[in-house]
C-alpha cells in the first residue's frame, strides 16, 4: 500500500488560505492604476485606429502620454511598473516517494531522448503559489508611443497599428514563486508556537503531530527541488530533531518553536521576490566542434 501524506490541521489549513491570499494582495497593492489605464488606452488606439478614426486615436494616445509623464515625474527612478497580477496554483497530491519513483521514470524518457514525454510528467512535479506580474517598462514606453503620432497625422494606419501591438507586446510579466510545502511547514510551527508562547506545558501529543507534519512538507518541498536542496533543509531539519527529543522528555515546551520560526521565515523570505529566468547551458566548444565535423561528414555523404 502506498504511502499517504499526513492530513493537515484546520487552524493550519486557515493560516496557508490566508498567508496567499497576503501574498497576492501584497503584489495587487502595487498595481499602478495610471500604468494601468494608459495600457488599456493603447489598446483603444488601435480599436480607433481600425476604424480610421484620426482624432480620437490622437486624443487617446494625448491621454495615454499625461499619465505616463505624471507616473515619471512622481519617480523618475522607475523602471518596470505593475499593471496587472494574476495568480495560478500547482499542487503535487503525492510524496516523497512518490516523487522519487516518478523522478526514475523522467530519467529513463530522457535517457531514451523521450524529451517531450520527460517534460509533460516534470511540468506536474510542482507545488507551489504561482504570482504573475504584469508590468510596464516606463522608461521606454513613451518614446515608443510617440514615435506613432506621425504615422498616425500621415493616415498609415496598418503600420501605426503594428507599431502599436510591438509597444504592447513589451509589456514584462515576472514570476514569484511561493512553495506550497514551505509555506504549509511554516505555518504549522507558527501554529505550533502560538500553543507554546511562554507556555511551559502544552499539550505535546498536539506539538509532534504538527512538527511531524512541518517535516513532512519540508522533506517534500526539498524532493522537488526548492531552494538549495544540500544547504538549506539541513539546518530546518536539525532544529525539528532538537524540538522532538525535548517532546520526548519531561522538558518544559516553553518557547521551543521560536528559533525554527524564525529559520522558516527568514527561508520563505527568499522565495518571495521575481524569480530569475533559467538560463539554458551553452554547448562546450568540443561539443560544438562534434556537431560541426558529424554536420560535415552528413554533407560530404550526400
Amino acid at each position: 500500500m502506498a504511502a499517504e501524506r499526513l492530513k493537515e490541521k484546520q487552524e493550519v489549513t486557515q493560516k496557508v488560505q490566508q498567508a496567499k491570499k497576503d501574498y497576492v494582495e501584497k503584489e495587487d497593492k502595487k498595481v499602478s492604476t495610471e500604468a494601468a489605464e494608459a495600457v488599456n488606452m493603447v489598446v483603444e488606439v488601435i480599436k480607433h485606429l481600425q476604424e480610421k478614426n484620426k482624432e480620437k486615436a490622437l486624443e487617446t494616445i494625448e491621454k495615454v502620454l499625461g499619465k505616463l509623464e505624471v507616473l515619471i515625474a512622481r519617480d523618475p527612478s522607475l523602471q518596470l511598473v505593475p499593471v496587472n497580477v494574476q495568480e495560478q496554483v500547482v499542487d503535487f497530491p503525492g510524496t516523497v516517494d512518490d516523487i522519487l519513483e516518478i523522478k526514475k521514470v523522467v530519467k529513463e524518457l530522457i535517457d531514451e531522448g523521450e524529451l517531450q514525454k520527460a517534460r509533460d510528467i516534470m511540468l506536474n512535479l510542482a507545488s507551489e503559489l504561482d504570482i504573475f506580474v504584469t508590468a510596464l517598462p516606463i522608461g521606454t514606453y513613451p518614446a515608443a508611443i510617440k514615435v506613432i503620432i506621425p504615422l498616425i497625422e500621415q493616415e498609415k494606419y496598418e503600420e501605426a497599428i503594428a507599431l502599436l501591438v510591438e509597444v504592447l507586446e513589451t509589456l514584462v510579466v515576472e514570476k514569484i514563486v511561493i512553495p506550497l510545502p514551505i509555506l504549509r511547514a511554516e505555518q504549522a510551527i507558527e501554529r505550533a508556537s502560538e500553543l507554546t508562547k511562554d507556555k511551559e506545558d502544552a499539550n505535546k501529543e498536539e506539538l509532534k503531530e504538527l512538527l511531524e507534519y512541518a517535516k513532512e512538507q519540508l522533506l517534500l518541498a526539498q524532493a522537488l527541488g526548492y531552494g538549495k536542496i544540500s544547504e538549506d533543509y539541513k539546518p530546518l531539519l536539525e532544529e525539528i530533531e532538537k524540538i522532538e527529543q525535548i517532546l520526548d522528555t519531561d522538558q518544559s515546551t516553553k518557547n521551543i518553536f521560536e528559533t525554527l520560526k524564525e529559520k522558516l521565515q527568514t527561508f520563505m523570505g527568499g522565495f518571495n521576490k521575481v524569480k530569475e529566468p533559467t538560463q539554458m547551458p551553452k554547448a562546450s566548444n568540443s561539443s560544438q566542434e562534434e556537431q560541426q565535423q558529424t554536420s560535415q561528414q552528413q554533407q560530404s555523404n550526400s
